[in-house]
């Protein structure tokens, strides 16, 4: 996944509206544009930053690579002596709830901005009309998320999810957000997009605690589950999507730590009185943790309820 910065004052609404951002495929008398050649470098999951009248009031996930297309016929006289041929990205723009002005950020952002192509000037922060789309360092475009963070609506938080997911699930979620476009339903779309957006934003937040299986030492997070210590059916809103009421774990030590048949100690020990438990982790070859360490005192609030319904 990479970051953009689109500087697309004159064709702002046009973009954002129809989905896309579009490029000549050169200056005048024919020369390479780095901010235009970019547009063939976006690939399918890649977080685009919108950035008109010095907000940014989107943010997009690019749906496909760039295509070869005609200048759109809603520009209208708009860049009259562009070429008519140019880059198509297809974008998926969402509007933030309140815009987000760089220059108010400006002493976070300027030592993070690119020291050629960027995208608003190093010494002021205002635009740069020069460059239409650049590039930004992962470190950059991780401080852009956080700032929009707060002013998103549960449609920007799906895509602020793919921080968290790689791989098959940024496909999977880039499905997700096709497919909710086609609920015909408001409140159904909402009440999907919601879902989605907890299951990925809990996840998130356990991975920073916890980012491998205790047991197995498994780092692949795509194959680890994010267990609930406290069950979502008994929390109260504010424990359901809190980091410290989690663990990343492998699925089958997931089976037993969901049924109360094996738990944790406050220093990270493995407990288990179930018969049941202690056979499956015989026949797995587990004699106990893999990672020994403390629990957070947030944590230990949810494992010591746990602990409690340990099964015998």
């Amino acid at each position: 996944m990479a970051f953009w910065w689109v500087n697309h004052k004159q064709t702002y609404t046009e973009e954002t509206n129809g989905g896309y951002v579009w490029s000549p495929k050169t200056s005048q008398g024919g020369r390479r544009n780095v901010s235009y050649d970019n547009l063939t470098c976006c690939e399918r999951g890649d977080v685009v930053f919108s950035y008109a009248k010095g907000r940014i009031s989107q943010i997009g996930l690019v749906d496909a690579g760039a295509e070869t297309a005609a200048k759109p016929p809603e520009f209208g006289s708009v860049g009259d002596y562009w070429s008519q041929e140019g880059w198509l990205v297809r974008v998926n723009w969402r509007p933030l709830r309140q815009p987000i002005v760089p220059q108010t950020y400006f002493e976070l952002i300027q030592p993070l901005l690119p020291e050629r192509h960027s995208p608003i000037s190093t010494s002021t922060g205002r635009g740069n009309q020069g460059v239409y789309l650049a590039g930004l360092s992962e470190a950059l475009g991780q401080l852009l998320l956080k700032l929009i963070e707060e002013h998103a609506d549960p449609a920007v938080r799906v895509h602020l999810l793919l921080l968290a997911e790689e791989g098959e699930y940024t496909a999977s979620l880039l499905d997700d957000i096709q497919s909710l476009r086609e609920v015909p339903s408001s409140t159904e779309r909402d009440a999907l997009t919601k879902a989605r957006l907890g299951q990925g934003l809990f996840r998130h937040r356990v991975a920073e605690r916890e980012p491998a299986c205790r047991v197995t030492g498994l780092t692949r997070q795509e194959f680890l589950v994010a267990s609930h210590i406290k069950p979502w059916r008994d929390c109260i809103n504010s424990e359901r999507l809190d980091g410290a009421n989690g663990l990343l774990l492998s699925p089958h030590v997931d089976k037993l730590f969901d049924r109360h048949w094996i738990s944790f100690d406050s220093n990270g020990e493995l407990m288990c009185e179930h018969e049941g438990g202690r056979d499956a982790l015989r026949c797995w070859g587990i004699e106990g943790v893999n990672h020994v360490k403390k629990f957070s005192r947030d944590q230990e609030a949810f494992l010591s309820n746990h602990r409690q319904q340990l099964r015998c």
